[in-house]
């Protein structure tokens, strides 16, 4: 309808249709054998991190699929509610989004490195910040996630079909 929020009302929205959420919550049930409060607990214990992994889901797609979905005409992404926000240039709107991603990640990192106080969180913090690092490798040189072609192809067939061998 040609509306333009504001960065901070997109990112109110943003993060929970990152999938994050429905992720994170999946990821609960293989952390151990749990039963259904255990996991109410777990994600209500950890839905700071919740909401940094699913920002950085959040952003690092809008880095890397901003320009297609702008010139396809869909809804505004990240960089475009920054750009008309503050009248900026597109290059300073995403090198604001890239600070934006450094300060979640800092969040989800001092997260890391706290005391868990079971195995089960432990683990659950672990896949939690894996699925960030999945979705800033998939974004990192454009949508790789809807083109699978390129950079990303190389990245994941390297890692995951033929590792380097270690001499």
């Amino acid at each position: 309808m040609g509306y333009t929020p504001s960065l901070e009302e997109y990112l109110s929205n943003a993060w929970t249709s990152s999938s994050g959420p429905l992720i994170m919550s999946h990821a609960s049930f293989f952390v151990g054998h749990m039963n259904w409060e255990d996991v109410a607990d777990l994600l209500e214990r950890n839905k700071d991190l919740i909401y940094n992994v699913s920002m950085i889901i959040r952003l690092c797609n809008d880095l890397g699929t901003s320009t297609a979905e702008r010139d396809r005409g869909d809804a505004p992404s990240s960089v475009v509610c920054y750009t008309r926000e503050a009248n900026v240039p597109e290059d300073i709107a995403r090198k604001h989004i890239k600070e934006l991603i450094n300060q979640e990640w800092k969040s989800i990192n001092a997260c890391c490195f706290s005391n868990a106080e079971t195995p089960f969180v432990r683990t659950f913090i672990d896949v939690t910040a894996n699925v960030a690092r999945v979705a800033h490798m998939l974004y990192q040189f454009g949508d790789g996630f809807g083109f699978q072609d390129g950079d990303i192809r190389w990245q994941i067939l390297s890692s995951v079909i033929h590792p380097l061998a270690l001499n």
